[in-house]
């Protein structure tokens, strides 16, 4: 009978445990209902524990388009243009049953568009004031500004899913591949320009939809350098030390504690090990 709480809490924080590491492996925007990205807003639609992939995505687009609606107040939004930006999947999501899946989707829709769909339901409203101009100001901007700092861009979009180093240009580029953002940064840390793909690509040299084109290389040029391998591997060093120094910690805390009033094995390297990763950044 003992032995129950002590159970309990042990399978509580590897549950726990489990559904951090889910969220680390999220992109940010899983996190946002909606926000204000450069001339757009972006509505993230969620579809938890579907039977298969194809229902989540569709449950996961009726939910964006719900928030649109809410967004605008519009009752129907038929012929409005709304872009697919992204879809994370989470083919084992630690709080659904097995075989489930939860979907997020992540739609695009220009400002001036939303601001039309708007005026749909609100006839009377003088053609120069904007229905939804102060919401649009309430919302969360994400757009990225010229002059950011690296732990600026760190705590606004976590972890790049690779990272290239350019050093003939002195440049360390940021590739957030499922979202379609690319940040460029100097040798000082220092945001210098930015990209973001999708059906209309923008970026803080040139707003145009038009891509713009690789720059040639000449002979002093240099390929540019993958460092992703390299994160993961301090990633993996970093993630090492935290275990080794929660381990140090709990050998030390519960030296002189009788054996019969010591937490089950684990459960206090697990709890020091947590408190470590969020103390501490992985990069």
């Amino acid at each position: 009978m003992v032995q129950y709480p002590l159970i309990l809490l042990l399978s509580w924080s590897l549950f726990a445990a489990s559904i951090a590491e889910a969220n680390e492996n999220r992109p940010f925007w899983t996190e946002q209902a909606l926000f204000h990205f450069g001339e757009d807003v972006f509505f993230t639609g969620r579809a938890s524990c579907a039977p298969n992939v194809e229902e989540g995505r569709q449950r996961a687009y009726l939910a964006a388009v719900q928030e649109v609606k809410n967004f605008t107040r519009a009752q129907e939004i038929g012929g409005f243009p709304l872009d697919t930006q992204m879809i994370f999947e989470d083919s084992h999501p630690a709080d659904c049953a097995p075989g489930l899946v939860t979907v997020w989707r992540l739609l695009r829709a220009p400002r001036l568009a939303l601001d039309g769909l708007a005026r749909r339901g609100s006839p009377g409203k003088p053609a120069d004031i904007s229905p939804i101009l102060a919401q649009v100001a309430a919302v969360r901007n994400l757009t990225p500004r010229v002059g950011m700092l690296r732990d600026e861009v760190w705590n606004r979009y976590g972890l790049p899913r690779s990272i290239w180093a350019r050093p003939e240009k002195g440049e360390l580029i940021w590739d957030y591949a499922q979202f379609g953002l690319t940040i460029v940064f100097n040798q000082d840390d220092v945001l210098t320009r930015w990209r973001l793909t999708g059906p209309n690509p923008r970026s803080s040299e040139d707003t145009s939809p038009a891509p713009s084109l690789p720059e040639p290389l000449n002979s002093k040029d240099l390929p540019a350098i993958d460092l992703t391998a390299r994160l993961q591997q301090l990633e993996e060093q970093q993630d090492l030390e935290r275990r080794h120094e929660a381990q140090r910690y709990c050998s030390l805390r519960f030296a002189e504690v009788p054996d019969t009033l010591r937490p089950t094995q684990g459960t206090c390297e697990q709890r020091e090990y947590q408190r470590l990763k969020e103390r501490h950044p992985r990069f």
